[in-house]
C-alpha cells in the first residue's frame, strides 16, 4: 500500500506542477575557473568503516597524448555524423507521439537516475511546442537525449532503429554548444545523457572521451562544491547534489572499464553526500510488489568511490613500487570495503531469481550493472580478468592433455595440478557474484544495450564459473551452474553478430573448449562417487538432459 500511495502522490505532483514555472538552477560563469582544493572525501563521508582508510596516492589525472587525437576525432565525427543544426531546423515529432516516450523515461529510469528535474522538463517540453520564437539547441538536445535514452535503454532498440539513430544525430549535431553551455545545467546534463547511450554501444571510445568534457563542464559549474548550493532551494540542493555524484560514477566506471585516468579527483571535491532516505525518492530502487526500497544512488555513489582505489592500486605508477606484501595489504583492505559495502544491500536484492521477481526489468537492468562493476572491481584487483595476460596462461594450461586427459565418453583424467599456481584468496566470492551476474543476464532476453554494457564483464563471469566447476566439480551449485553456462554459451553465441570478430570470436572458442573440460570433471566425480552409472548413451544427452539428475542429488 505504502508504494500505491508513492505512486499516487508521484502522479498527483506530476500533474498538479506541470504547468509551474521553475527556474533553472543558474551555475555561475567563471572564464578561467581557478583550481580549488578541497578537503580529502573520507569513508565516513560515504557511509564506509574507516578501517580502510589509509592509502596510495591518486593516479596523476593528466591524460595522455592520445586523448588529443581522441578529442579531435569525437569532435570529427560528430560532425561527419550530422550537419550542425540552425534554430530554423530544429524538428521534433508531434508532442502526441512524445508524450508517451517522455513519461516512460521518467516513470521507470530517472526516478532511479535522476538525469532531469521532471517538472521543469516538462515545461521546457511544453514550451517548445507552445513558443516556436523561443526554441533553444540545447533544450531541443535535451528533448532528444531523454527520446533516446528511452528507446535505448528501456525499449532496446538496436543502434540502427531509425528514431533512435535521428535522436543521436540531432544531438551529436549541437554538441560544440551543450561544452560552452555555463549558463545552467541543461548542457551538462544532455552531455552526460551521451555517456550514459555511448557506454552500452560499439562507440564506447566516445564515451570515454566524453566523460573527461563532462567533468570539465561540471568543474566550470563548480558541481563538485558545496559552496554553490548556500542560497539555493532544498530541490535545487537535491538536483546539483546527485548531478555530481552521477558523473562521479560514471566517471569511475568507465576509468575502471578501460584502464584510463579518472578525471574527477577525491582531493577537489566537497559535495555533500546523498541523503540515505530522499523525501522526493528519487535514486531509489522499490519494488512494485514489496516494501523492499533500496537506496541505489547513494549505493553506486559508494561503490565508485572504492572502484576509484581499486583503479589507483591496479593502474596508478606509484603502485608498481609496491612490495607484494604491500599489494596483498592494499587488495585485503579493498575486499573489506566491498563486503562491507554489500551489507548495505538488501539480501532479496544478491539474488538473481528474487532480484527478476521483486523488480521491474528496468529497475532489474540496472541493478545488473551494479552487481557487475562490483564484480569487475573484485575481479580485477584478484588479476583474474579475461584480458589479464597471467590469468590467460593459468586458464590456457586446462587446455594441455599433460594437466587434463580428456576421453570420449566425457569421463575425464583428473587434474594434474603441478603446473597450475593456486586460485586467489578472493575465489570464492568471485564465483559468487560471477553466479549473480550472470543469472541476471541470462533472466531476461539481454537487448543490445546490454551486451555491449557488459560483454567484457560477461567473458570473465563466464570463465571463473567454468574454472570454478573445473577445480570443484561436487560444489553445491553444479546443477544450477551447468543450466547458466549452458544458457549463457546461447547468449554469447547470439552475441557475435553484435561484436568484432577479433577478439570475441576466440574468446568463444576457448571457452566453449574449456566447458568441455568443466563437464568432463564433473562427471569423473560423479562416477567415483557412485552417482552416475555411466554408459556410452550418457554422452549423447543434451547438456540440460545430462545435468537435470543432479537436481535430485545432494551433492556434499
Amino acid at each position: 500500500m505504502a508504494g500505491l500511495h508513492l505512486q499516487r502522490r508521484r502522479l498527483l505532483n506530476r500533474l498538479a506542477n506541470i504547468e509551474a514555472l521553475l527556474t533553472m538552477i543558474a551555475g555561475p560563469k567563471p572564464l578561467n575557473p581557478e583550481t580549488q582544493q578541497y578537503p580529502e572525501v573520507t569513508l565516513q563521508d560515504l557511509g564506509l568503516p574507516s578501517s580502510a582508510a589509509e592509502w596510495i596516492d591518486p593516479p596523476a589525472q593528466a591524460l595522455p597524448e592520445v586523448t588529443n587525437n581522441l578529442c579531435t576525432t569525437f569532435t570529427d565525427s560528430m560532425f561527419k555524423a550530422s550537419a550542425v543544426a540552425t534554430a530554423d531546423q530544429l524538428e521534433l515529432a508531434p508532442l502526441p507521439e512524445i508524450l508517451p516516450v517522455v513519461d516512460n523515461y521518467f516513470r521507470n529510469y530517472n526516478v532511479i537516475v535522476p538525469l532531469f528535474e521532471e517538472t521543469a522538463f516538462m515545461r521546457m517540453l511544453l514550451d517548445w511546442f507552445s513558443f516556436s520564437n523561443e526554441r533553444s539547441m540545447v533544450s531541443w538536445a535535451a528533448i532528444n537525449v531523454v527520446l533516446a535514452i528511452s528507446y535505448r535503454v528501456l525499449e532496446g532498440r538496436p543502434m540502427d532503429d531509425p528514431a533512435y539513430a535521428q535522436c543521436v544525430r540531432n544531438v551529436r549535431s549541437v554538441s560544440t554548444e551543450m561544452m560552452t553551455q555555463v549558463e545552467d545545467l541543461l548542457g551538462f546534463q544532455v552531455l552526460l545523457g551521451l555517456v550514459i547511450l555511448y557506454q552500452g554501444s560499439s562507440e564506447i571510445q566516445l564515451a570515454l572521451v566524453l566523460i573527461g568534457s563532462v567533468v570539465r563542464l561540471a568543474q566550470s559549474l563548480r558541481l563538485n562544491s558545496k559552496q554553490t548550493l548556500t542560497g539555493l532551494s532544498r530541490a535545487g540542493k537535491l538536483q546539483r547534489c546527485r548531478l555530481f555524484w552521477l558523473y562521479y560514477i560514471y566517471d569511475r566506471e568507465l576509468a575502471m572499464r578501460s584502464r584510463s585516468p579518472y578525471n574527477q579527483i577525491d582531493s577537489e571535491m566537497d559535495m555533500e553526500c546523498l541523503d540515505p532516505d530522499p523525501e522526493d525518492s528519487l535514486g531509489v530502487i522499490s519494488s512494485p510488489t514489496s516494501s523492499i526500497q533500496f537506496n541505489y544512488l547513494r549505493t553506486r555513489a559508494q561503490l565508485a568511490y572504492i572502484q576509484g582505489k581499486a583503479h589507483d592500486l591496479l593502474y596508478n605508477q606509484k603502485s608498481q613500487k609496491l612490495t607484494r606484501d604491500q599489494r596483498i595489504t592494499s587488495i585485503s583492505r579493498i575486499e573489506d570495503m566491498l563486503a562491507e559495502w554489500t551489507k548495505g544491500i538488501p539480501v532479496e536484492l544478491q539474488n538473481a531469481e528474487s532480484i527478476k521477481r521483486l523488480l521491474s526489468p528496468t529497475a532489474a537492468n540496472i541493478l545488473m550493472t551494479m552487481w557487475y562493476r562490483h564484480t569487475e572491481c573484485r575481479v580485477k584487483i584478484q588479476s583474474i580478468f579475461t584480458f589479464e595476460d597471467e590469468w590467460i596462461t593459468r586458464v590456457s594450461r586446462y587446455l594441455s592433455p599433460a594437466v587434463i586427459e580428456i576421453n570420449d565418453d566425457e569421463v575425464d583424467g583428473e587434474v594434474r595440478r603441478a603446473s597450475l599456481t593456486p586460485l586467489p584468496p578472493g575465489w570464492t566470492e568471485c564465483a559468487q557474484y560471477s553466479r549473480l551476474c550472470l543469472g541476471l543476464l541470462t533472466a531476461r532476453q539481454p537487448t543490445e544495450y546490454i551486451l555491449w554494457l557488459h560483454t567484457c564483464g560477461s567473458y570473465s563471469c563466464l570463465v571463473i564459473l567454468i574454472v570454478n566447476m573445473i577445480e570443484f566439480p561436487d560444489h553445491a551449485y553444479v546443477a544450477q551452474d551447468r543450466e547458466l553456462l549452458d544458457n549463457c554459451l546461447a547468449v554469447f553465441k547470439d552475441m557475435t553478430s553484435y561484436l568484432p570478430k577479433e577478439p570475441y570470436e576466440a574468446l568463444l572458442h576457448v571457452t566453449i573448449q574449456l566447458d568441455r573440460r568443466a563437464r568432463g570433471q564433473v562427471s569423473r566425480a560423479m562416477l567415483a562417487k557412485g552417482e552416475m552409472s555411466f554408459s556410452p548413451s550418457n554422452a549423447e544427452l543434451s547438456p540440460s538432459m545430462t545435468w537435470a539428475m543432479l537436481d535430485e542429488i545432494e551433492l556434499q
